[in-house]
C-alpha cells in the first residue's frame, strides 16, 4: 500500500533549464540576488539579538566597574578582586566596542572577535571574578553564549550562502573565458582576412613586376645591351688576367726583396734596408700601384738584389725568381706596363659598366628585380604571420569544449536542475583559416 502511494504521490523530474548563453550573466546576478535575500533573512534575527546582548553586556560592565565589594569577603580575595576587575572592565569594554557593521560578512567576522575578546576576557582577569560577583560574572558568561549561538546560527546561514556565491563567482569566470575567447577568435579571424589582403595585393604587385620585367626582355634596344654586356665582360675577364699577373709578379719580387732586406738589416745598411722595404710596401699593397711610383722603387730596390744574388747572398730558388732578378729591367719593365695597363682596363670597365647601369631598361629591371625581391620577402612574413595565427586560432578552440562543461556544470549545480545552453552561430569552436 505505501508502495502505491508513493508512485501515486511521486513528482516528475523537472524539465531541464534550457538558457541561451547571453542570458548566463542575468541570471547569475538574479540567483545571487534570490542568495543573498535568503541569507538576509535567516541572520536578521540572529543580528538582532547579538547588538542587544552586546549593550546588554556594556552595561553589565558598568554595573561591575561601579560594584561594591562585600564585606565577608576574604581580604586576600577581596585584594585579587580589586586588582583583577579594572582590567577585566577594560578588556570588555576594548571588546564590546568594536563597531558592527551593517554588511553581514563584516557584521559576522566583527561578532566573532568581539566573541573572542570577550571569552578572553573571563578566562582571564574575569575568572578572579566568579567568586565574587558571581551573579554578574553568570550574566556576563550567559551573555557571551548568547553570542556563541547566534554567531553559530550565522555560520550555518553563512555557509550554503558561500558556497552558493562561490559557485556563482566560478560559473561568471568560466562565462567570460569563454566570452574572451568568442572576441579572441572574432579579433583574429578579422586580422586573418586582412592579412589575406595584404598578401594578395603583394602578390598582384610582384605579378606586375614579372610581366613588366618579360616586356623590358623583348624590348628592341635589349639585342644592343647584350652586345654591351658582351663586350664588358670580355674587357671584366682581361682586366682580370691582368691583375693575375701582376699578383703572380708582385709575390715572387717580394719575397726575393724580403730575403735582401733581413741581410741589409742583419748588415745594418739603413739605406739599402729602406729602399728595399718601400719596394715590397709597393708591391704588398691590396692596391696596384702607380706606374711611375713603383718603376722607380724597384729601379732603387732591385740592383741592390742583383748583388747580392750575384755575390752568392741569396739563392734563387725558382725558374720565377731567375727569369726576374736575370734581367731586372725587363721585369721592371713589365710590371710598369701591367700597372699602367690594369689602371686602363679598369677605368674603361667602370664606364662601360656605369654606361650599362645607367641605361633606362637595366636600371628600371633592377629597380623592378631589387622591388620583387622585398615583396617576396614581405609576402613570406605575412604568410608566416597567418600561419601563426590560425594556429594560434585552432589551439584557442580546442578549450571550448572542456569550458562549455565546466559552465553547464556550475549552472547546473546552482539551479539544481539539468542544464542546455544555447549558443549563437557566431560563437561555435569552428576550424581556423
Amino acid at each position: 500500500m505505501f508502495k502505491l502511494l508513493k508512485n501515486i504521490i511521486k513528482t516528475e523530474p523537472h524539465a531541464p533549464l534550457v538558457i541561451r548563453f547571453d542570458e548566463i550573466p542575468p541570471w547569475l546576478d538574479k540567483r545571487g540576488k534570490e542568495v543573498f535575500e535568503v541569507l538576509s533573512k535567516n541572520t536578521v534575527s540572529p543580528m538582532k539579538v547579538i547588538r542587544e546582548v552586546v549593550k546588554n553586556l556594556e552595561q553589565i560592565v558598568q554595573t561591575l566597574r561601579a560594584a561594591q565589594f562585600d564585606a565577608e569577603i576574604h581580604p586576600k580575595l577581596k585584594s585579587i578582586a580589586k586588582n583583577a576587575l579594572p582590567q577585566f572592565a577594560k578588556a570588555m569594554e576594548t571588546a564590546l566596542s568594536k563597531p558592527l557593521p551593517e554588511d553581514i560578512e563584516g557584521f559576522y567576522t566583527t561578532a566573532a572577535e568581539i566573541l573572542k575578546g570577550c571569552l578572553n576576557s573571563t578566562r582571564g582577569q574575569g575568572k578572579y571574578l566568579q567568586t565574587v560577583f558571581p551573579e554578574d560574572m553568570r550574566s556576563v558568561r550567559i551573555g557571551i553564549d548568547a553570542i556563541g549561538r547566534e554567531i553559530n546560527a550565522m555560520t550555518e546561514a553563512l555557509a550554503p550562502f558561500r558556497r552558493e556565491m562561490a559557485n556563482i563567482t566560478e560559473a561568471r569566470k568560466t562565462y567570460g573565458a569563454l566570452v574572451d575567447i568568442e572576441k579572441d577568435t572574432e579579433k583574429s579571424r578579422e586580422k586573418e582576412i586582412r592579412i589575406h589582403q595584404r598578401i594578395q595585393a603583394i602578390r598582384d604587385r610582384v605579378g606586375a613586376c614579372e610581366l613588366e620585367l618579360r616586356a623590358l626582355e623583348r624590348d628592341e634596344a635589349v639585342h644592343a645591351l647584350n652586345n654591351h654586356r658582351r663586350t664588358l665582360q670580355s674587357m671584366t675577364e682581361e682586366r682580370d688576367r691582368t691583375i693575375r699577373r701582376y699578383t703572380v709578379l708582385s709575390m715572387t719580387a717580394s719575397h726575393v726583396l724580403r730575403k735582401a732586406e733581413k741581410l741589409t738589416h742583419k748588415r745594418h745598411k739603413s739605406t739599402d734596408e729602406r729602399t728595399l722595404r718601400h719596394a715590397m710596401v709597393l708591391l704588398s699593397d691590396h692596391a696596384v700601384p702607380d706606374s711611375g711610383d713603383i718603376a722607380q722603387a724597384l729601379t732603387a730596390a732591385c740592383p741592390i738584389a742583383k748583388r747580392m744574388i750575384d755575390e752568392g747572398d741569396i739563392n734563387l730558388k725558382n725558374k720565377e725568381e731567375r727569369a726576374l732578378f736575370t734581367a731586372p729591367e725587363q721585369f721592371i719593365g713589365e710590371i710598369t706596363t701591367i700597372c699602367t695597363m690594369f689602371i686602363d682596363q679598369t677605368q674603361q670597365c667602370d664606364a662601360a659598366e656605369h654606361a650599362l647601369h645607367s641605361h633606362p631598361i637595366v636600371a628600371r629591371s633592377e629597380e623592378l628585380i631589387r622591388e620583387k625581391s622585398q615583396l617576396e620577402m614581405m609576402c613570406a612574413r605575412e604568410e608566416q604571420s597567418c600561419s601563426d595565427i590560425i594556429k594560434w586560432h585552432d589551439e584557442l578552440q580546442k578549450n571550448i569544449p572542456s569550458l562549455r562543461e565546466k559552465l553547464q556544470k556550475m549552472v547546473g549545480e546552482i539551479s539544481g536542475n539539468d542544464v542546455q545552453v544555447q549558443y549563437s552561430q557566431v560563437f561555435t569552436p569552428s576550424q581556423g583559416g
